[in-house]
């Protein structure tokens, strides 16, 4: 990763919107037992830079076989990246997989892809752009 990238990518939270990742997180408070709907919380990993930070996510399923998902991402302790992503799901016994992608622009770093899985405890997904990729590590908060 160049100079340059990473100069993008720390202003990227400069310009992400949190007030609706807010709404979302205080509105998912009362999860459904047993289900992936809710707050999510753990952390995101870089493979190419090991930069690492906290990530919180809501999980919404908004169609059988769709699911929108809200993060927020910290880094360094003072930036924030917020942004919402649909996945296509695939239910298997007590376990649901699931893809998407989601264009986040220039400055935070361009077209994501992400792959992963679920269970109602802990939720694990692989990132991918033209210049990064890493992992989400969750789990699921029960208030």
């Amino acid at each position: 990763m160049s100079v340059f990238d990473i100069l993008l990518h720390l202003f990227a939270p400069l310009t992400a919107n949190c007030s609706d990742f807010k709404d979302r997180w205080g509105q998912a408070a009362h999860p459904e037992a047993g289900g992936v709907a809710g707050r999510w919380q753990g952390e995101w990993i870089s493979s190419v830079t090991g930069h690492h930070g906290p990530l919180r996510c809501v999980v919404d399923p908004i169609a059988p076989y769709r699911w929108r998902m809200a993060f927020r991402a910290e880094y360094a302790r003072v930036f924030r990246a917020c942004y919402a992503t649909e996945f296509t799901v695939v239910a298997e016994e007590g376990r649901w997989t699931f893809s998407g992608g989601s264009d986040l622009g220039a400055l935070a770093g361009g077209t994501y892809e992400y792959r992963g899985s679920a269970t109602a405890e802990a939720l694990n997904c692989t990132y991918k752009s033209a210049k990064d990729h890493g992992e989400f590590r969750l789990t699921k908060l029960r208030t």
